[in-house]
């Protein structure tokens, strides 16, 4: 949130003075607020309900209103106001004591600068929460108009995933003799075709869900069969892309309105283009991006984008020549930029007064040195516009792409925050290169770690079970239990974050929460004649927790499961840091029955040797080796040898993200003794997967 915005800020204190001293500071500092003090729960309520805010700032200890109670009011009505507490209270108790409360920071009375630079933290992070909220929004409502589009299309669009047609158009069905869509979704597409072309078919479909190519369509020429069986030759674009969240293949078959390809080419460059100027537009431009980044993803080059903005472009422009006039300066300053593109190079006016350029390959220091080179050439240059020369300055900000960038957003994001640092260096004519910075990590945990204790305190947490399935025929129901924090309408795996956030004794309270719970329901399958065992994941806490064992044997007699029933789960990593107390773990649960297992195994340099020291009973192996085949299209040499490693040693293995049945042959054929995945069920919350299925 930038410093010119006015804080929507809400207090919480007994003493108006403090109250108003707050404001005053907040003034005086150059942040502008309007403020409102807050003297009960009804008064909070009411405010949140009518009206939006940015921060509340309380304090540790109020007569009127507590904290606590003020904090719990802003996550029933699942408001989105981040929550600082002041404290006369010395060292570090108070500021534990309230971020477990839920409040993103505690700052000690009277330190105000330490005061202003949490508060600016926690805006910049509101802000950022609300621009992904928005992009959110505005991503799900370009889905439905891009759904809106197919399903009104006069080209026949079908998409189809592991062979089947999971959705098909009007005009897919109509081209083909059905009278309605839902005759051929959810058929093999390969039924659609004549019997002499179905092997080959199939085979080209294969090929291009393993490349995996989205950005040139492959062109397929097939004979297919009409609803009467009367044969139709087709010519057909095969791409792959992602409908509905899941990796498939679009089929398009252009409409046959006549010989309109020539103006169709014509008429998508017009729309790709800027009026003005010439270049790629900003749609066209964040296309390129996004296919730009694909690309550094899957090879080793670093690429780059140059965000150009001319400097003070009202002053120095167009309170000078006009609107007219700055439109003729543009379509100069676009051909003073094509000047300086080389090849591979792409070039687009992104917004009204600023530029991009796309280098696909490049480093930091070439970037840096095209950028100054740049900047002089546009400083050297005298511009006419409306009768009149100008003299301007631009400024850059770039951002690197390789494999970590995500997506266009967030390479034009980092790009813009690069320009905006420099400016701040200088008075423009001046460029910076984007680096990442780790000051917003503490931000996240403080969040988590508060949403899991109030979770742990109001029951705010479901167990879900994903069934692990013997690939062997051993006849075993096991499901693996997963924890969820319900969130009024989201659910979160708060064990994820609760690694990263090394809070033992949160991570110990969680851990036996749901062994008691998950033992709880295994016992009452047990009781109704299914001899079900659960899989449960320890945290490291667990792990190096000396008085766990002893408990289990409580809780499993309590419960009158047996341990057999039970096995834990450990991540490779964890028994790699802490071997000696994985070694002694592993014993005293195995010696009262339980089994012991690996996830995440194969990482690391060398994955076997803490075999050597902790003995294991199965081997979870990563996802990583399962995706390498699924998504990427890689052959399944490495996921073969690693099984057959583990077989050697008479550890069983579990294969988890299994997604597709074409996993299957190579798995039965390497021993493989269990596989997990969506192919299988995704997590439920009731353990009613049919095992007789195997």
């Amino acid at each position: 949130m930038s410093s010119d915005n006015t804080i929507r800020l809400l207090l919480i204190n007994d003493t108006p003075a403090e109250a108003q001293r707050l404001v005053s500071m907040l003034h005086n500092a150059g942040r502008p607020n309007r403020a409102q003090h807050v003297a009960s729960e009804a008064a909070l309520t009411k405010l949140l309900q009518e009206h939006t805010w940015d921060l509340l700032i309380a304090a540790e200890q109020g007569k009127q209103l507590e904290a606590t109670t003020a904090i719990r009011t802003i996550n029933k009505l699942q408001k989105d106001v981040p929550t600082i507490l002041l404290t006369e209270r010395e060292g570090s108790q108070p500021v534990v004591e309230g971020l477990k409360t839920g409040a993103r920071d505690v700052v000690t009375v009277d330190e105000d600068q330490h005061l202003l630079l949490v508060i600016q933290r926690e805006l910049t992070a509101l802000e950022e929460r609300r621009q992904a909220r928005m992009h959110d929004r505005r991503y799900h409502a370009t889905l439905n108009r891009a759904k809106e589009l197919l399903d009104s299309s006069k080209d026949a669009i079908a998409y189809v995933s592991d062979g089947l047609i999971v959705y098909a158009n009007e005009s897919f069905a109509e081209r083909f003799g059905y009278s309605d869509t839902d005759d051929i979704e959810y058929q093999p597409l390969i039924d659609m075709l004549t019997e002499g072309e179905q092997e080959d078919a199939r085979e080209f479909l294969r090929q291009c869900a393993i490349n995996s190519n989205e950005v040139e369509a492959q062109e397929w020429q097939f004979t297919a069969k009409t609803a009467n069986g009367t044969p139709l030759g087709t010519k057909a674009e095969v791409l792959s892309t992602v409908y509905d969240e899941e990796r498939c293949l679009q089929i398009r078959i252009a409409s046959s309105s006549g010989n309109t390809e020539e103006l169709e080419a014509q008429l998508n460059e017009a729309k790709n283009r800027d009026a003005a100027t010439g270049l790629y537009n900003r749609q066209r431009f964040v296309q390129l991006l996004d296919n730009a980044i694909q690309s550094a993803a899957g090879s080793q080059r670093t690429g780059g984008l140059m965000f150009i903005e001319i400097d003070r472009f009202e002053e120095s422009v167009q309170q000078i020549v006009g609107v007219a006039g700055a439109d003729d300066l543009h379509r100069k300053f676009a051909q003073l930029l094509q000047s300086s593109v080389r090849r591979g190079d792409i070039l687009a006016r992104y917004g009204e007064e600023n530029y991009c350029l796309l280098m696909p390959e490049t480093t930091p220091d070439s970037a840096e040195t095209r950028s100054r080179e740049l900047l002089q050439k546009v400083a050297d240059t005298i511009f006419e516009a409306a009768g009149k020369t100008l003299h301007i300055t631009a400024s850059i900000g770039i951002s690197l792409l390789s494999e970590t960038s995500g997506n266009a957003d967030k390479v034009l994001e980092q790009a813009s925050k690069a320009h905006d640092q420099a400016l701040k260096s200088g008075n423009g004519n001046s460029f910076a290169l984007y680096e990442p910075d780790s000051e917003q990590q503490g931000d996240a945990d403080t969040y988590h770690r508060a949403r899991v204790t109030q979770a742990l305190e109001a029951g705010n947490l479901k167990l879900l079970y994903q069934p692990i399935l013997s690939l062997q025929g051993s006849g075993e129901k096991i499901y693996e239990v997963l924890v969820r924090l319900v969130d009024g309408k989201e659910e979160l795996a708060p064990m994820a974050f609760l690694e990263a956030l090394g809070d033992a004794g949160l991570s110990t309270k969680m851990d036996r929460w749901v062994i008691l719970n998950a033992i709880k329901a295994a016992a009452a399958q047990r009781a109704s004649g299914n001899q079900t065992s659960v899989l449960l994941h320890l945290t490291v806490a667990s792990l190096k927790d000396t008085s766990l064992p002893a408990w289990l044997g409580v809780a499993f007699k309590a419960a009158k499961v047996p341990p057999g029933a039970v096995t834990f789960q450990l991540r490779a990593e964890d028994i790699n840091s802490n071997l000696h107390a994985a070694r002694d773990f592993a014993k005293l649960v195995q010696d009262m029955g339980c089994r012991v297992a690996v996830c995440h195994f194969g990482t690391g340099l060398s994955p076997f040797k803490a075999l050597e020291h902790v003995n294991v009973d199965i081997a979870k192996i990563d996802a990583s080796f399962v995706r390498e085949v699924q998504d990427e299209g890689e052959d399944s040499e490495a996921l073969v040898k690693l099984v057959g490693q583990l077989k050697e040693i008479d550890t069983q293995v579990i294969v988890p993200h299994v997604e597709q049945a074409n996993m299957l042959p190579t798995l039965w054929q390497t021993g493989t003794d269990y596989i997990q995945g969506y192919y299988v069920q995704p997590p439920g919350e009731q353990m009613d997967f049919d095992f007789s299925l195997d």
